[in-house]
């Protein structure tokens, strides 16, 4: 499962945010000088459309790849785009009741400016899925034609770990290994997912790897360790890509090595 890049960047994170900024600024302006609505409601009206429209485009990221079919894809933008004008037309029947036949006039560059901007996010999204997938696998393959030339001697394998520590402020927390549902990378740390929330620890995946007893936790993926104690299904999601259903709802993207390691420690 690939990392948001709103989560992962923080240039990314500050440019969405400043871009949202924007488009309330530039909607508000636009309402109050084409209703004659008033500052409060026209400001209202485009927090509340540009509040709905960047809740839906970082959600966006979590079904990039995933919805493959055109006509999808554009029910899914027609869709976000009704519900920004539901919020604003709900904005404009509370704020300005005598007014509300103006808000079909505003409707035609509403849905303009909102489904030119959806296009732009989905492009932008789609180039970063792209992007993340071919490092991930590039690196993928590296990975295992080094362990193929350097298989590392079982005698100097690290001694197994029983629990882990994560150091959060002044307090340590130590999570057991039979509450740990996967570990993902996150860039030059790692965040592990629990039964009683996620944390943050600045380790390697390759440490895990060879720390975590083989027996329970599997690598299905470069950025993906996953207790399989919690696998609840697989399922096949694209040409040699698999999806790791956990007993939680959490999906996870597998690699071909990795379904390769599943069904031989699984005996699938």
């Amino acid at each position: 499962m690939q990392t948001h890049p709103f989560i992962i960047s923080v240039p990314y994170k500050i440019a969405g945010i400043v871009s949202a900024a924007v488009g309330w600024v530039v909607g508000a302006l636009l309402l109050y000088f084409y209703t004659q609505a008033g500052w409060v409601v026209a400001c209202l009206d485009s927090l509340i459309s540009v509040g709905l429209f960047a809740v839906c485009g970082f959600l966006l990221w979590f079904v990039t790849g995933v919805l493959r079919l055109v006509q999808v894809q554009v029910a899914v933008a027609i869709l976000v785009q009704v519900l920004c004008l539901v919020g604003g037309y709900m904005v404009e029947l509370l704020g300005c009741p005598g007014r509300i036949d103006t808000f079909v006039y505003t409707v035609p560059f509403r849905f303009l400016f909102g489904a030119l901007g959806w296009i732009i996010l989905a492009q932008w999204y789609y180039a970063r899925w792209l992007e993340q997938r071919q490092q991930e696998e590039g690196e993928e393959e590296g990975n295992a034609s080094e362990t193929e030339l350097l298989p590392i001697p079982a005698e100097s394998a690290e001694p197994e770990l029983d629990r882990i520590s994560v150091k959060d402020g002044s307090r340590i927390h130590l999570i057991q290994l039979d509450e740990l549902l996967y570990i993902q990378a996150s860039g030059d740390y790692v965040t592990l997912f629990t039964t009683n929330g996620q944390y943050v620890k600045d380790q390697t995946m390759k440490y895990f790897e060879s720390r975590l007893p083989a027996s329970t936790f599997i690598r299905i993926h470069r950025s993906c360790i996953v207790n399989c104690e919690y696998i609840a299904r697989i399922e096949l999601f694209g040409k040699e890509t698999w999806q790791v259903r956990l007993k939680t709802g959490v999906s996870l993207r597998a690699s071909a090595g990795g379904y390769k390691l599943l069904k031989e420690r699984l005996s699938l």
